[in-house]
């Protein structure tokens, strides 16, 4: 049944002679971004990595989808159809790379691929129409969601890479770029033998069998690419072609792998922060450098008040709480007692060390422990640490209602001079919990517009008797930093064989 909206509501209640029962929503717990605070996190990492998300980080998948998209315009040309239908080209391409995934995970199950979930009905089946209602269902399904173009998958990087570009006269279909052509057609060698079957060669319903697919599987292997394949990719990452910032973001991470001697994602993320790191880049490469650290230090800000809502919730388990009782027990597990002032408080972290990713760790490590104390102590180190590094002004993509932290510093100065249970009270109340209920209830609202999702986000509501946690709302699993991009980059390096060259150059 659908929505109803807010004119078809009210003609009703006008209509109505009598009190009448109505259907009971059930809106859906959730919401990964309790403070709104993680859109400067990408916004930052853009500074840096542009074009690259968590997800697309190997070359092949790339290739497929390319591939797919050429591969459906030579069969419309060689028909002499001028007008296939833009959903007729889609449905090539779905079926080719849901054949590829299907292949990869009967291969490996555990092939680092989007989609394992989806497709185990591909990988327990002997063979699979893909055409007719039940392929346009899967089909529909997937394609916000797994589809290797899917927009939280491989499909912005497909284009921002110079894969794909959308035809100027009808933007839905994709073209390859002649820059993507040897890669392909290196490609197109490896599956020469496969091209006469149905599957790659003609548009609307093909069965497929399992023993096919499952002999197809080791010519174009996730982890098999062809030189060809690796230039590509290597040129487009950070080749002259690409975006400058992400040249020098690629070029501040190998010359970290170099510094460092690994590629472990960690290692490098504490590598490129700097200090206490004695990683100093070629000067080139400076503006970046810092721009990284920049990133780490607004990671480590956004996961110590996420921390301290869950820290808050933790709290609230058991009883509502004031928000004077939440500020004494805090203050109480953090120490510090003998500093009076927020800016002697501020001042007095135990960490004064560590740079931001080992105060990410540290936060990790309280909640593997199960430790309100060490939780307490971690957040307030890691505060104090952010807002002593926070810059004096913000940036034009910084807004304020996600509490950039030139914000918060100005605030600390505000509160210096004022007592430490004062400015605690302040960060409880107006970072946290303000924080939480102004995006709660914002994006509530602008679902509730949308007629969109029904996603319960607010965690914690004040009563009478004090803070207490929403009907429904539960601890749920720890906050943790969001993904910089940084794996993806060091896979896609790693396959076109850069890391090697750094590592023997070192």
């Amino acid at each position: 049944m659908a929505a109803l909206s807010l004119a078809d509501l009210t003609t009703l209640a006008a209509a109505a002679a009598e009190p009448d029962f109505v259907v009971a929503a059930v809106p859906k717990l959730g919401g990964i971004d309790p403070l709104g605070m993680r859109q400067i996190n990408f916004d930052l990492m853009d500074q840096v990595i542009p074009g690259l998300n968590n997800v697309a980080r190997h070359i092949r998948p790339f290739v497929v989808v390319t591939w797919a998209w050429r591969r459906a315009k030579q069969i419309a040309e060689a028909r002499g159809t001028k007008d296939v239908p833009v959903d007729g080209l889609r449905d090539f391409v779905d079926r080719i790379e849901v054949i590829y995934a299907w292949s990869q995970f009967l291969r490996k199950p555990d092939a680092d691929l989007p989609g394992r979930q989806v497709l185990s009905p591909f990988v327990q089946s002997d063979r699979w129409t893909f055409g007719g209602k039940v392929w346009r269902k899967f089909r529909d399904s997937r394609q916000y969601s797994t589809a290797f173009t899917a927009p939280i998958t491989y499909g912005p990087s497909l284009k921002t890479l110079g894969w794909l570009r959308p035809l100027r006269e009808d933007r839905e279909v994709l073209v390859a770029t002649p820059a993507s052509a040897p890669a392909l057609d290196a490609f197109e060698a490896r599956i020469k033998r496969r091209l006469d079957h149905p599957a790659f060669s003609q548009f609307g319903k093909v069965t497929v069998t399992k023993r096919e697919v499952k002999r197809w599987s080791e010519a174009w292997a996730l982890d098999d690419v062809t030189q060809s394949e690796k230039q590509v990719m290597a040129e487009m990452l950070l080749g002259s072609g690409a975006p400058l910032a992400r040249r020098h973001g690629c070029e501040l991470m190998l010359a970290a792998v170099t510094h460092a001697r690994t590629a472990d994602v960690a290692r490098i993320r504490r590598t490129m922060a700097g200090a206490p790191s004695s990683f100093h880049p070629r000067s080139s490469l400076t503006p970046t450098f810092e721009a990284w650290r920049r990133i780490q230090v607004r990671q480590l800000f956004r996961l110590s008040l996420e921390s301290l809502l869950y820290w808050i919730m933790w709290r609230l388990a058991a009883n509502p709480q004031s928000t004077d009782v939440l500020v004494t027990a805090f203050l109480r597990q953090v120490g510090r007692r003998q500093y009076r002032t927020a800016c002697e408080w501020l001042k007095a972290s135990r960490h004064t060390a560590n740079g931001p990713t080992a105060l990410m760790d540290l936060i990790a490590q309280a909640f593997e422990d199960g430790s309100q104390t060490a939780l307490a102590s971690s957040i307030a180190d890691s505060l104090s640490f952010c807002i002593r590094e926070a810059p004096e002004h913000g940036q034009l993509f910084e807004r304020l209602d996600r509490l950039p932290l030139f914000r918060a510093r100005h605030e600390a100065e505000i509160w210096g001079a004022a007592p430490t249970s004062s400015f605690v009270r302040h960060i409880l109340e107006s970072w946290v919990l303000a924080q939480h209920v102004y995006w709660s209830v914002g994006r509530g609202l602008a679902d509730a517009r949308a007629r969109g999702k029904t996603i319960l986000r607010l965690k914690i509501v004040l009563e009478e008797e004090g803070w207490t946690l929403a009907p429904g709302a539960s601890l749920g699993r720890p906050p943790v930093p969001t993904p910089d991009r940084l794996e993806t980059a060091l896979t896609l390096a790693g396959e076109c064989g850069l890391l090697k060259s750094m590592n023997q150059a070192a």
